[in-house]
């Protein structure tokens, strides 16, 4: 009987961890659509993205491109001259950012959805403190943090022209 007891409670927890873990990673941030998919240093890439909650930074080759250096436009037109900081946190949004100068070649480009503005962790840990406490948000908290698209860097010459909306 004993050992019938622990099993069970071991199938419970199991169970348990295994929808934990598929609830965080439903929420984590996804790539919907990247428009061009490949551009000379200076296209301007547009990147179509779901449950992008954070503050987000980019990075490729090693070199990463932090708030300053990317736009969130929202993927609702009649939203579209809202301010990327003033986006509703759940609300899908394009992240826009300029290739770098990089040689040619295919990259792995990450987007990397942090909880506050760079550099700020007293932000981040009162932010992350603050959805803790609310279990509705838990699988936007407890979840990556991080998406990951293809990127082929052109020659400098191949600089794709972009409209200004995507």
């Amino acid at each position: 009987m004993r050992h019938a007891r622990r099993r069970a409670v071991n199938l419970r927890a199991s169970i348990a961890l295994a929808l934990a873990l598929f609830a965080s990673s439903a929420c984590a941030p996804r790539i919907v659509g990247v428009h061009p998919a490949q551009g000379g240093p200076g296209t301007v890439v547009n990147v179509a993205t779901e449950y992008l909650i954070g503050w987000p930074r980019v990075e490729i080759a090693g070199k990463t491109m932090d708030w300053s250096e990317l736009e969130l436009i929202a993927a609702d037109p009649q939203r579209g001259d809202v301010p990327g900081e003033e986006l509703i946190w759940i609300e899908d949004k394009y992240l826009r950012f300029k290739i770098p100068d990089l040689p040619p070649g295919e990259y792995v480009v990450t987007i990397h959805d942090d909880k506050g503005p760079p550099g700020d962790l007293v932000y981040s840990f009162l932010e992350t403190t603050a959805y803790v406490m609310f279990p509705p948000v838990w699988p936007f908290v407890f979840r990556s943090n991080r998406a990951q698209f293809d990127l082929r860097v052109l020659p400098k010459s191949d600089t794709i022209e972009q409209s200004p909306r995507p």
